[in-house]
């Protein structure tokens, strides 16, 4: 038996190898499909043609051999050589990154159910706690205001517990703060962290290491795995037809000691080289850097062909008496912008979701799908750039930027 699997992995291995020589002798042939949306004043462009397309891979010139008008999920016109028969099935997907549920959100929902959501189009949600799918039967079964209901008791749930711990530390470092800034750090102002995880201890010796674990807690809560994204892109590049995210994500604020406070902790307590060190610590935490990696996050939505549309949920800091309200959100503003832009996608920050969600879902209505063939097509895993201009009129083009030669 031994003998028969050794002669058997040979020919497999024989194929292998004639196969092998075989592929790198054939010539590859890829078409690419590229989303592309036209803006002109602020209005869709439905009158563009393949001759009006300029279309460069890597910076050469390519030849756009089909062109579809899609309206929501169907072909409304057709400029082609030959017909590909796109897939025009949606499937959306809600992304929720909230710490607290707003009230306008519920209208969005209603809008999208009203007004967006289409037979064969299909959903899902996905909250810091889990992912939901709407189901086929929950459609047949269930009125558009019963699923707008199911899925705001979902999002308000998972919000609430997901964000739970985040807005106790917000809490306590909010208290810390306060009895640091109310008097430069004497011990009488620090009666109000008792009712902390604290324990009432007293001195700047033991507040200042408690803030900073505090601050440190808090960042690994909001830490955004590079993995989990990358696995997403990864599971959607496998789906035919449009991939539309919406990501909702709240802007965040952190209780920071002001530096003028910081800058009189130094001065009063120069001679104690313990807590001058502990000072230091906290100016250099201060510095925040970029834990991801954004363009290998850009190249693997664009390759997955998603269409990430970016809605930064506005708020106003909170004016609390010697506690300095520094927004921490940027980081993960730039980020997703420019994963935005290179997907196609649209960005959208405004304190009212309705109005912003409104907005952006109306850009998915209405687009361009083109079908080219790469003359410089070669299958060694490199990023190619997609750069695509109008002749003749400056418009705004939304496409994704490039794809995987894999």
């Amino acid at each position: 038996m031994k003998k028969i699997i050794i002669v058997l992995g040979l020919v497999f291995c024989g194929l292998g190898s004639l196969w092998a020589q075989y592929e790198q002798h054939q010539v590859v042939v890829r078409n690419i499909a590229v989303p592309l949306r036209v803006y002109l004043n602020g209005s869709f462009v439905e009158d563009i043609t393949r001759d009006d397309i300029e279309l460069y891979d890597n910076d050469q010139l390519q030849k756009v051999e089909a062109l579809y008008l899609i309206s929501k999920n169907e072909v409304a016109r057709m400029d082609a050589e030959r017909d590909y028969m796109p897939y025009t099935s949606r499937h959306f997907y809600f992304l929720f990154q909230i710490l607290e549920y707003n009230p306008k959100i519920t209208d969005a929902l209603d809008f999208f159910f009203s007004n967006i959501f289409q037979p064969g189009d299909t959903l899902q949600v996905m909250t810091p706690m889990k992912n939901y799918t709407l189901s086929q039967a929950a459609l047949k079964s269930k009125t558009k205001e019963q699923l707008v209901k199911d899925m705001v008791a979902v999002i308000r749930k998972d919000t609430q517990i997901g964000a739970s711990e985040y807005n106790n530390l917000i809490k306590d470092l909010k208290r810390m703060v306060r009895a640091i800034s109310v008097s430069g750090g004497q011990t009488s102002a620090m009666r109000d962290l008792e009712s902390s995880d604290s324990g009432g201890l007293s001195g700047l010796q033991f507040l200042l290491p408690q803030y900073k674990n505090a601050l440190i807690k808090l960042e690994n809560l909001r830490f955004v795995e590079e993995s989990r994204f990358l696995q997403f892109a990864s599971q959607l590049k496998r789906l035919d037809g449009q991939k539309i995210v919406f990501f909702f994500y709240q802007r965040e604020f952190r209780p920071e000691i002001h530096p003028r406070i910081l800058n009189n902790l130094v001065s009063i307590y120069q001679d104690d080289p313990n807590l001058i060190g502990q000072i230091q610590d906290l100016f250099q935490f201060y510095q925040r850097e970029t834990r991801l990696n954004i363009i290998k996050l850009q190249r693997a939505f664009a390759d997955s062909s998603i269409v990430l549309n970016f809605l930064f949920m506005h708020k106003n800091p909170e004016n609390i008496s010697g506690v300095y309200m520094r927004e921490q959100s940027e980081d993960v503003f730039k980020i997703f912008t420019d994963i935005a832009k290179a997907t196609g996608g649209v960005v959208d920050t405004s304190q009212n979701p309705d109005a912003a969600f409104q907005t952006v879902a109306k850009t998915v209505e209405r687009y361009y799908l083109l079908y080219y063939s790469p003359s410089n097509y070669v299958a060694d895993g490199s990023f190619h750039q997609i750069k695509i201009r109008i002749k003749g009129r400056d418009y705004r083009l939304y496409y994704r930027r490039g794809y995987f030669a894999d």
